[in-house]
């Protein structure tokens, strides 16, 4: 079974925890940790542009993307959001965070059909992970 990633695990925490929660740091780029701590803080209007500093030194980063998706979902901004996710499966098909988290975005707009088509791919490509748990456990909560 492979291991969720870094940033999979701080997504996943961030759904699953009460806001102000810790969340885990990211590696790499201080622009992407300065972002999840803001996001933490309920600051996310300021994280996007640091989000977005991060994906120019690295564009088309599919984790960055997830951050941003997951700020922009927090923000309300539905359609910024699904580019984002849609931006982080086109650089890497198969990710675990983007296909959960766009699958649980999925089921918020009553998109059931497109989320549960997200957690087969889930299942087929990370088999049991944490992600496709976390999807299952909430397509299951919206029947």
């Amino acid at each position: 079974m492979k291991a969720p990633s870094p940033l999979a695990l701080a997504l996943l925490l961030a759904l699953a925890m009460p806001a102000g929660a810790v969340l885990p740091q990211p590696e790499g780029d201080p622009d992407l940790a300065q972002a999840r701590q803001m996001i933490e803080n309920d600051r996310v209007p300021l994280a996007l542009p640091l989000l977005q500093a991060a994906l120019a030194r690295a564009p088309g980063d599919p984790d960055i993307l997830v951050y941003i998706a997951f700020a922009e979902r927090r923000l309300g901004r539905v359609e910024a959001a699904m580019e984002a996710y849609r931006g982080a499966l086109s650089a890497a098909p198969d990710h675990p965070g983007a296909l959960a988290y766009q699958g649980a975005l999925f089921l918020e707009l009553g998109r059931r059909a497109e989320a549960e088509a997200n957690l087969a791919r889930l299942a087929a490509t990370c088999g049991a992970c944490a992600e496709r748990e976390t999807l299952a456990r909430q397509v299951a909560a919206a029947r």
